[in-house]
């Protein structure tokens, strides 16, 4: 792939193919390693590098294991991705690194053309806040993880330092910290990052915070 940036095509008009998995929530600016192995997934990656090279990453719901190999209920709110890196194993698998571009809500599913689930999604975009009012939730956010993942104080504070904004600092932390998969869900589902940050707040502050990230190296491959 060459002249890569991890931005929407500029002819893309809402069109997606679907890659659900459960209880995985993606986020804007997280890189995450996939492992394809299934067929109708293999011809979805095909169909995305010969094309726009983007995959949405969308959530199974409850109830999915009695109708998997169908369409399961997913959730509406989901994660364009687009693909930085794949390659072909000998047994025909891929291995893919996959990063979240958009957060994006489905208003329908397109009737499929290939083995592979596809939708019609509208992009969230997000509110621009005031400087001086993200500046003091960031800060905030930083310091409520903190509180709880005194081990990670090195590194927040190493991003705090590099004016990591607050719509990257949030995605970040719902995407790492170990939240259930419905909490995930809310905050994707939120563009705003001065809510999100609020939603984020309230969650650590609630009787049951996290207490662990999710550690993944870049050789941990989630499967399909």
């Amino acid at each position: 792939m060459d002249d890569f940036t991890a931005v929407l095509p500029a002819d893309f008009r809402g069109e997606v193919r679907l890659f659900p998995l459960t209880d995985l929530v993606l986020f804007p600016g997280i890189v995450l390693p996939l492992n394809i192995f299934e067929s109708r997934y293999q011809e979805m990656l095909e169909d995305a590098v010969a094309g726009d090279e983007l995959v949405t990453m969308a959530t199974l719901m409850p109830g999915f294991e009695h109708d998997y190999f169908s369409r399961p209920p997913i959730s509406p709110f989901v994660c364009v991705g687009r693909i930085l890196a794949h390659e072909k194993n000998p047994q025909g698998t891929y291995d893919l690194m996959l990063v979240g571009v958009q957060r994006a809500r489905i208003e329908y599913e397109i009737e499929p053309v290939r083995s592979y689930r596809r939708a019609k999604v509208c992009i969230l975009d997000r509110p621009q806040a005031p400087d001086d009012a993200s500046n003091q939730q960031t800060v905030a956010v930083a310091k409520e993880v903190t509180k709880f993942l005194p081990a990670m104080q090195p590194f927040i504070e190493k991003l705090i330092t590099h004016d990591v904004s607050l719509d990257a600092l949030t995605d970040l932390f719902s995407f790492h910290l170990s939240l259930t998969t419905e909490r995930k869900l809310r905050l994707l589902a939120e563009p705003d990052p001065g809510v999100r940050a609020e939603l984020l707040l309230a969650t650590l502050s609630a009787g049951d915070p996290p207490t662990s990230v999710r550690r993944r190296r870049p050789a941990d491959f989630s499967d399909n």
